[in-house]
C-alpha cells in the first residue's frame, strides 16, 4: 500500500479522522466484487484466510516495536450484524475493544488506512489517545484490519506508526501464504496416506503403509504400529521392515512403551517438554536408553470402543518432538485409526465375527429395544415349531402337456408339388376324409406311357402266338409281367398322392392351405393327427422330485386355457431318462386322465400337481432347500 499524505477528518466521530493512502485498483476492485455478491456494502471474506495462530505472535511483535502504544487487536472482516470478530488482542481484551473495532472497521470499509486523533476513553472519559488502524492484505484482498491505540502524538509520528502497521502486513501476507502452503501439503499427505490405506486389504499391509509414510514425513528414524488385544499389545508393523521377529528385546520393549501410553490414555514424549501434562515414562526411558536416549513420541490410535492400539515414533536426540509434530501425529491417528480397526475386525477368522454377530443379535433381543420385532421374531418360531408337529397334504407340482395317445404322421409319400389341402392343424377329421392331394400329372403320364408299353407288348405276343413261336412268346410274357409291375408302382404312388385321415382324431399339426404349389420332398412331414378318445398327460418332474414318484399316484391337472376346471389323473408311467431344457434338468413322468373331456385339446399345458401323502409342515416348506444343501455340502466336501 501506498503512502501519501494525511487527508480530511470524517465528522462522524468526535475526534479527527485521517485516511492514510488511496486504496489499490485491485483491492477496490475486488471489494467491490464482493459487494455485489453479497448485496451488502460490506465484502464477505473467508475467515481462516487470517488464522488466529499467526495473528496473535505477529500483533504482539508489532506492539512492542511501537513505543507507547496502549493496546492493540485485529479483527476479521464484519458479519451481517455489524459486529467484527476478534482474532487476536494486547495485551489482553478491554473496554477500549469497541473504539479498536469501530476503528478496523472504518479501515475495511474504505481500503486504507485510518488515523483517529485526540479520541476520549476510560473512565468518564477523562483520557486522550490516538487510534490507528490498516487493512491487512491476502493476496490483494482484505482478509482483516489491525487496529492500535497510542499516546497522542504528532501527525508524523502518527504516520510513522501506521507505515510501521502497514510494513508489518506485507509480513503477515508471506506468513498467511506459507502457511496455506503448509496446511496444503499436509492435507495432500493426509489424502494419499488414506488413499493408500484404503487401497489395502490386508490390515498388515495397510499398517506397513502407515509406518512408511510416517517415517518418511516427520524424518523418524523408526516408527511402529501395534494393536492392542484385551490387555496385551501385539506389535503389527515396523517401518522399512518387512518382517521382524516379535520376540526380539526391541520388539518387546516397543510393546512395553504403546502399553504405557495406553493405560495412561494419553500422548508420552520423551523428552518431556516443559509444560507437558505428567506421565509415567519408564517404558520410554528405556526403549530411549537402547536407541541411544533418542526422542520419541507415542500417539494412541482411537476406535469406536476406545484406543486400539498405538504409533510410537522415534527420531535422534536432537530433534526432540516439537507440540507441531505431535499435534500432527495426533491428528493422522485420530484419522487412520478407525480405518485401521475396522481392517482388523474384518480380517478376524469367520467364526469369531460369527459369534460376535451372534452375542450382539442376543443382546439386542434380550433388550426392551425393537418390541415389535421382536414380537414378530417370537411368532415365527412359535409357527415353526407348531409346524414340525402339524401334518399336511404334500403335493408335487410341475408342468404339464396334454398329448395323443398315438400321434399318426402323413408324410410325403415322393417328391412332387402340393395340389388341394382340405384341412388346417386343429381341425376334427374322420376317417377316410382326404386332407391334400399332391399333384399327379407326372405319374398319370408315366402311368401312360407304361400302359402303351404294355399294349405294344401285348400285341407281339399275340403275333408271336399266331406264329407259334415259343421262344419269343417266353420273352414277350416276361416283358408283360414287368411292365405290370410298372403300373401297379405308378398305380399305387397315384393313390398315395391323395393323404386322407387314418382314423377319427383332430389335426394336431400341418397347415398347406398357403402353401399350394409349394415341392415336397420324399419323407417331409405334412400333418399330424392323433385320436380324440384317447389321450396321455405328460409332467415335466424335477429331478429333486421324481425319486418319490411312484406309478398310480393321483393327481389334479389344471390347463392354462381352463383354469377352472380340475382334471383327476394318475400316474402310468415314469421314463427313467433326464432331459435338459431351459437350464434345469427334468424327467418325463406319463400319467392318464380319469376322465375325458371334450373341451381337452393335445397340445394344451398347464400345472399338475401329485398327491404324495401326508408330510410334516415343517418338512414340506423346507425340504427342498435342505436338499440341496446336503448337495452342495456334500459336493463341497464338508
Amino acid at each position: 500500500m501506498s503512502n501519501s499524505s494525511l487527508a480530511a477528518s470524517k465528522p462522524d466521530f468526535e475526534g479527527p479522522v485521517t485516511k492514510v493512502g488511496p486504496s489499490p485498483p485491485e483491492v477496490m476492485l475486488a471489494k467491490k466484487k464482493d459487494m455485489a455478491k453479497t448485496g451488502s456494502d460490506r465484502p464477505v471474506l473467508d475467515p481462516a484466510a487470517l488464522p488466529a495462530e499467526l495473528a496473535q505472535p505477529w500483533l504482539v511483535w508489532q506492539c512492542r516495536m511501537v513505543a507507547g502504544l496502549i493496546r492493540g487487536a485485529i479483527f476479521l472482516p464484519a458479519c451481517s450484524d455489524g459486529a467484527g470478530q476478534l482474532i487476536a488482542a494486547w495485551p489482553n481484551e478491554g473496554e477500549e475493544q469497541q473504539l479498536l473495532s469501530d476503528t478496523a472497521d472504518q479501515a475495511l470499509e474504505e481500503g486504507c488506512g485510518v488515523v483517529r486523533s485526540q479520541e476520549k476513553y476510560g473512565p468518564r472519559n477523562q483520557r486522550t489517545c490516538d487510534l490507528i488502524a490498516c487493512p491487512l492484505l491476502t493476496d490483494n484482498r482484505p482478509a482483516g484490519a489491525v487496529a492500535v491505540m497510542i499516546s497522542t502524538r504528532s501527525q508524523s509520528q502518527q504516520h510513522a506508526v501506521l507505515q510501521l502497521l502497514q510494513w508489518g502486513g506485507l509480513w503477515m501476507e508471506t506468513l498467511v501464504s506459507q502457511h496455506s502452503a503448509a496446511l496444503r501439503e499436509e492435507e495432500g499427505f493426509f489424502t494419499a496416506l488414506l488413499s493408500a490405506i484404503l487401497g489395502q486389504q490386508a490390515v498388515r499391509l495397510a499398517a506397513m503403509e502407515t509406518v512408511n509414510r510416517m517415517a518418511d514425513r516427520f524424518g523418524c528414524e523408526r516408527v511402529s504400529l501395534g494393536f492392542r488385544n484385551s490387555l496385551q499389545t501385539s506389535l503389527l508393523a515396523l517401518s522399512h521392515v518387512a518382517h521382524f521377529d516379535p520376540r526380539t528385546q526391541l520388539a518387546r520393549r516397543i510393546e512395553a512403551a504403546m502399553e504405557e501410553a495406553l493405560d495412561q490414555a494419553t500422548t508420552v514424549i520423551e523428552p518431556s517438554e516443559p509444560g507437558q501434562k505428567a506421565a509415567v515414562t519408564r517404558a520410554h526411558n528405556e526403549l530411549s536408553g537402547q536407541q541411544g536416549h533418542g526422542a520419541i513420541c507415542t500417539v494412541l490410535l482411537p476406535g469406536q470402543s476406545g484406543n486400539v492400539g498405538a504409533l510410537t515414533l522415534e527420531r535422534a536426540a536432537d530433534r526432540p518432538f516439537d507440540k507441531g509434530t505431535v499435534a500432527g501425529c495426533e491428528t493422522l491417528a485420530g484419522l487412520i485409526g478407525p480405518i485401521l480397526e475396522m481392517k482388523q475386525r474384518e480380517a478376524r477368522p469367520f467364526l469369531h465375527k460369527g459369534g460376535e454377530a451372534i452375542l450382539g443379535l442376543l443382546s439386542g433381543f434380550l433388550g426392551p429395544a425393537h418390541l415389535k420385532l421382536k414380537i414378530f421374531l417370537v411368532s415365527a418360531i412359535l409357527l415353526l415349531v407348531g409346524s414340525s408337529f402339524v401334518e399336511g397334504g404334500y403335493r408335487v407340482s410341475a408342468p404339464a402337456t396334454i398329448e395323443g395317445a398315438v400321434r399318426q404322421v402323413l408324410v410325403a409319400p415322393q417328391e412332387g408339388y402340393v395340389k388341394q389341402a382340405g384341412v388346417r392343424a386343429g381341425e376334427v377329421v374322420e376317417k377316410g376324409q382326404l386332407i391334400a392331394v399332391l399333384d399327379d400329372r407326372s405319374l398319370q403320364l408315366e402311368h401312360t406311357k407304361w400302359q402303351s408299353e404294355k399294349n405294344k407288348v401285348e400285341k407281339e405276343y399275340q403275333e408271336a402266338l399266331a406264329n407259334r413261336n415259343r421262344t419269343e412268346l417266353s420273352i414277350l410274357r416276361a416283358q408283360i409281367d414287368q411292365l405290370d409291375a410298372e403300373l401297379r408302382l405308378v398305380e399305387g404312388k397315384l393313390a398315395r398322392t391323395r393323404l386322407e385321415a387314418p382314423f377319427n382324431g383332430v389335426v394336431v399339426s400341418g397347415d398347406l392351405s398357403q402353401s399350394l404349389g409349394a415341392p415336397v420332398q420324399i419323407g417331409q412331414v405334412l400333418f399330424e393327427v392323433a385320436p380324440l378318445d384317447t389321450y396321455r398327460v405328460v409332467l415335466e418332474v424335477d429331478e429333486h422330485d421324481v425319486a418319490s414318484m411312484e406309478a398310480g399316484k393321483a393327481g389334479q391337472l389344471v390347463m392354462a386355457a381352463l383354469p377352472q376346471t380340475l382334471f383327476p389323473i394318475s400316474v402310468s408311467q415314469i421314463v427313467p431318462v433326464a432331459v435338459s431344457s431351459e437350464g434345469r434338468n427334468f424327467f418325463r413322468v406319463e400319467a392318464t386322465l380319469d376322465e375325458l373331456s371334450p373341451l381337452l385339446r393335445p397340445g394344451m399345458r398347464g400345472v399338475a400337481k401329485v398327491d404324495m401323502g401326508q408330510r410334516k409342515l415343517l418338512w414340506i416348506w423346507t425340504h427342498t432347500l435342505v436338499d440341496r444343501i446336503r448337495l452342495w455340502g456334500w459336493s463341497a466336501g464338508l
